[in-house]
């Protein structure tokens, strides 16, 4: 037999793989699902999931849209569609639910409960209304991946009552988002989320005054890698104390290539989490980042921060906070002040761009140390740097560049340019 056809048969046999494992999963059209968007296809599903259970199996869901009054529970069950063939964003590709409850999570997972293929989408014909949950999480080892979830006042929620380490969530998109995208809290061991987009967009306009990108409480070294987050009051929001939760405590953790644009308020750490952050852009209307805790450490590297309205970085209170190699923007004319901004506790400020229309670096009255070297600060004329610390702070200040602005040309250049046709 040549390699070809010994690699052929390989190949044949993954297909057929799939396929085997795809009819082994209980189908929820067996046990009775239309998938019409009319009929209550509630019972049918949960017999389903009842029967993947009793067999040691997982629970396969057609394309359809299907119609759900009251919560599906899934404990130790995978619950899929077919496997798509394109991101499942704004095309129409995934099995839909369609929820018309407002008294409980469309999905409630538990120990190894799973979503992975599907589409969650709730009516457009009305306001978004809390109670409209999309997924509650309450058990260890839970996943979602490869989903869409539209018009949810909550998206994915973490009870605050349980432990739900290693829950791994991936490639969701999340549209219209009135409350919060994602809640994790309560991870004992490493949980996971990747590439997930919130969005706050229509179909009823609203402002920036409130909504939640991702909302972090105590986890144990949480990844988050490639997030975004999109029109929302905060992008991402760490707090060891989240009212009407029981589990608290701060986040330890990293966040690499995530994002906000058009948020209010891009990162803000309150409380005494421990947070690396790299690679990232936040373009916002007030802060990019703010610290606000005792014993806060973050460390923030290779991001682009730009704000309007505020400074792109606060520090109120830390442990210590290190900024290095960074762009930190504040540069509206039409919204003149600092670009950095330091109240208190201890900052490193180093190697970084700071462009601002206002003073580029303040450092204010309460701070206990700040090391500001090896900075370029374009401020506009303004001061480069403003030190108003108390004589005892330990405040080192070196090695920085004041450059000149590039956003007006040289007079000669302006004539060269009125003379041209």
């Amino acid at each position: 037999m040549s390699r070809w056809t010994i690699f052929s048969l390989l190949c044949l046999s993954l297909v057929m793989g799939g396929a085997v494992a795809q009819t082994d999963m209980v189908s929820i059209r067996d046990t009775g699902a239309v998938g019409d968007g009319e009929t209550d296809d509630t019972d049918a599903i949960i017999a389903a999931v009842q029967q993947a259970r009793d067999t040691d199996q997982n629970v396969y869901v057609p394309k359809g849209e299907y119609r759900i009054s009251r919560a599906i529970e899934l404990d130790k069950v995978t619950l899929t569609g077919p496997v798509a063939t394109a991101w499942p964003a704004d095309a129409n590709v995934l099995p839909s639910f369609r929820p018309v409850h407002s008294d409980g999570p469309a999905f409630h997972l538990l120990e190894g409960g799973g979503l992975s293929w599907v589409d969650i989408t709730y009516p457009t014909d009305r306001e978004i209304r809390e109670g409209d949950l999309a997924v509650l999480v309450s058990g260890i080892g839970t996943y979602v991946s490869n989903a869409r979830i539209r018009y949810a006042w909550d998206g994915i929620l973490a009870d605050g009552d349980h432990n739900v380490g290693r829950s791994n969530f991936e490639n969701i998109f999340m549209v219209s988002i009135r409350n919060i995208g994602v809640r994790i809290t309560g991870t004992w061991d490493v949980p996971r989320l990747h590439n997930i987009e919130v969005w706050n967009a229509g179909p009823v306009p609203r402002g920036l005054e409130e909504g939640i990108g991702f909302h972090l409480g105590m986890n144990d070294l949480i990844r988050m890698t490639d997030c975004f987050v999109f029109a929302m009051q905060y992008g991402f929001l760490f707090e060891d104390e989240i009212e009407g939760l029981e589990i608290d405590g701060p986040t330890w953790g990293v966040m690499n290539g995530c994002s906000t644009d058009f948020c209010g308020i891009g990162v803000e750490v309150r409380g005494d989490h421990t947070v690396s952050i790299s690679g990232g852009s936040f373009w916002n209307h007030h802060q990019s980042l703010v610290v606000d805790g005792e014993g806060a450490r973050v460390r923030m590297s290779g991001s682009e921060l730009k704000s309007n309205g505020a400074p792109a970085v606060l520090v109120r209170n830390s442990d210590h906070v290190v900024i290095t190699g960074n762009s930190l923007l504040r540069d509206m004319e039409e919204h003149r002040g600092p670009a950095v901004v330091l109240e208190g506790g201890r900052t490193v400020l180093g190697s970084n761009h700071i462009k601002s229309y206002g003073v580029g670096v303040q450092i204010q009255p309460e701070v206990k140390a700040a090391q500001i070297h090896g900075n370029s600060i374009d401020s506009h004329g303004h001061p480069a740097i403003e030190n108003d610390a108390e004589v005892d702070a330990a405040v080192q200040i070196e090695g920085n560049l004041t450059v000149p602005s590039l956003t007006a040309p040289p007079p000669e250049q302006e004539q060269v340019a009125q003379q041209m046709p």
